[in-house]
């Protein structure tokens, strides 16, 4: 039996027994870092490069590095970032060289990778530390919901033409541009956030339900389009702990959250989300509340993915899990041969697990980064031995 990627994925995403190969997912490079850089000199690059065009649109995409990763599924589409009006303007003046995003109160800088020089964008702060600047930022500029650019086209065609290019090579997920959690605490500062839980609580569902407002229209458009599958990214911990308590998810997050998951299932629409960090404690309410997937499953953080996979994994898939800040940046060849293996010997046994790093590529070795791939490769194959 070989199934299309398409049939790959969806049977994965479905918990509907194991498919033929473990369905591979990458989030890539770090395009700011020397791997990539590497990568782009390579000769595998030369071997992977490739274009595909969407008959309907006319429009060119690039899709060598998902080629070199052999990925069953990506996050991307049509549409892109114009989904939405985000802005980035100057920063008030005690941010000198920064930005402020008009939706979230997060400030940024670019400041050149040591290794590189390239730019990338530093978190600084947040400055949506009052209700009062967040409500004169999001009346001058926009509310969440309000930013959505109604200009957007959302023509089952252009999804059809999109997938028919790609489908040789991988099935796509559409992409979620908002990102509850990380909007609210980047922008409000992590303090201010844990001050208005307490003080000010109806302030923080007012801010959290705008958010889920604005996702939950994109997703019936992109519903309305044909997805099938989106994906959003919304960090929940840090290294061996949740950012805020179950107490916290509960009471603000997790209704929002449901809205966004069974929003996802009233269109026929899987719901894949990100999130690093330590998230154990967390995940059986938010697979109770209608997650399909989760992605990162980061074991620096502490993630049990084996544990996870025995009280979850008839509920909720699986996507990444393998150590991408240990083990690919330091380890030997072997040592990331020997993760593969751990991982796939956790989770694919069954079914609804996909092989990919919990992260992006940062600085790991070259030879590390091949022999991620090929191990893969070597072990994707069902049944597991």
């Amino acid at each position: 039996m070989v199934l299309s990627k398409r049939e790959r994925v969806i049977r994965t995403l479905e918990l509907d027994d194991e498919p033929d190969v473990v369905p591979i997912q990458n989030m890539g490079f770090e395009r700011t870092l020397i791997p990539f850089q590497k990568f782009q000199q390579s000769e595998e690059k030369k071997a992977s490069t490739k274009e595909v065009i969407n008959k309907f649109t006319n429009i060119r995409y690039s899709i060598t590095e998902m080629r070199f990763w052999n990925v069953d599924t990506h996050y991307i589409d049509p549409w892109g970032f114009k989904k939405t009006k985000i802005r980035l303007i100057k920063a008030p003046p005690e941010f000198p060289g920064c930005k402020i995003c008009t939706l979230s109160g997060k400030i940024s800088k670019n400041v050149k990778q040591v290794d590189t020089g390239l730019d990338y964008s530093w978190y600084v702060g947040g400055y949506f530390t009052t209700p009062e600047i967040l409500y004169k930022y999001w009346d001058k500029y926009g509310k969440p919901s309000e930013l959505i650019n109604d200009k957007i086209d959302y023509s089952p065609k252009i999804w059809e033409g999109f997938v028919e290019a790609l489908s040789p090579y991988f099935y796509p997920m559409a992409i979620l541009p908002f990102n509850p959690h990380e909007n609210l605490f980047e922008g409000m500062t992590l303090s201010r956030a844990a001050y208005y839980m307490r003080k000010n609580p109806q302030f923080i569902h007012d801010v959290l339900g705008e958010y889920s407002k604005a996702m939950v229209e994109l997703i019936k458009r992109l519903g309305e389009a044909g997805v099938d599958i989106a994906m959003f990214f919304d960090d929940l911990g840090y290294k061996g702990q949740t950012i805020f308590s179950l107490k916290d998810l509960r009471t603000f997050l997790l209704p929002c959250y449901k809205k966004i998951y069974q929003a996802g299932k009233k269109h026929g629409m899987f719901i894949v989300q990100h999130s690093c960090g330590k998230i154990d404690e967390f995940l059986p309410d938010m697979v109770d509340a209608g997650l399909s997937c989760i992605q990162a499953l980061e074991p620096a953080a502490g993630v049990d993915l084996a544990h996870l996979k025995e009280i979850l994994g008839d509920k909720v898939a699986f996507m990444g899990g393998v150590i991408g800040s240990d083990i690919l940046n330091f380890g030997s060849p072997s040592d990331v041969e020997e993760e593969v293996k751990r991982c796939i010997k956790a989770a694919a046994d069954g079914g609804g697990y996909f092989i990919g790093p919990s992260h992006n590529i940062l600085n790991a070795p070259w030879e590390n980064i091949l022999a991620l791939r090929s191990a893969i490769e070597k072990y994707r194959k069902y049944p597991i031995k």
